[in-house]
């Protein structure tokens, strides 16, 4: 019994006291660092925003470009008229995205709508521009034929470089009044430099 007791007293002298950090080390420590983490979190880099800004640039300037088009050529098949079409095509490209941002503004905490307003209206005008845009180019089947429609109505009124752009859109290299075609004519190429001699260019194969 007694040989026992001396065992426990031992091992109560051989405990390993652990050292209590003081109230002024967990001041230092704990607060900084929370500190830090959250002011590294939280809001990006002025890189990292600048590039969110460029890109969300790009995208509204290439979607709302096809898809302003596209609208425009919708229309323009009942209408000839640039300045109705271009209306109607504004319409529709800055109020649907508008009016998405608009419902998500409400919907969001009131301290982000206030703060970070522009930005998100900027990336909700970026995300459905270049989405639509998106599903026009891949709808190509389908779409093709009224970018060309398009890009006939602008050579037409002589806008060269508005129709350039309209039939890369739609995948088609035109051959201009006063252009040499780069290759020897065959039957399609003679049938567009016919067309061509009318004043709208005619349009080569696909690419």
């Amino acid at each position: 019994m007694k040989s026992l007791v001396e065992l426990v007293a031992k091992d109560e002298e051989d405990e390993i006291v652990v050292p209590k950090r003081s109230k002024s080390a967990k001041a230092s420590s704990g607060p900084g660092r929370l500190g830090t983490s959250s002011s590294a979190g939280g809001r990006p880099t002025p890189q990292m925003r600048r590039l969110m800004r460029i890109t969300a640039g790009i995208g509204i300037a290439l979607g709302g470009f096809v898809s302003l088009v596209a609208v425009m050529a919708v229309v323009g098949l009942a209408i000839d008229n640039v300045w109705a079409r271009l209306v109607v095509g504004l319409l529709l490209v800055v109020g649907l995205p508008a009016f998405l941002a608009d419902r998500m503004l409400k919907r969001s905490d009131s301290t982000l709508a206030t703060r970070g307003s522009l930005g998100m209206v900027a990336d909700v005008f970026a995300i459905v521009l270049l989405g639509a845009a998106l599903m026009l180019i891949a709808a190509d089947s389908v779409t093709s034929s009224l970018f060309r429609h398009e890009a006939d109505l602008y050579a037409k009124h002589g806008s060269t470089t508005m129709a350039r752009a309209v039939y890369f859109v739609a995948g088609v290299s035109p051959v201009f009044p006063g252009e040499k075609p780069a290759a020897a004519p065959t039957g399609s190429a003679s049938a567009s430099a016919g067309a061509s001699a009318g004043g709208t260019p005619g349009p080569a194969p696909s690419k």
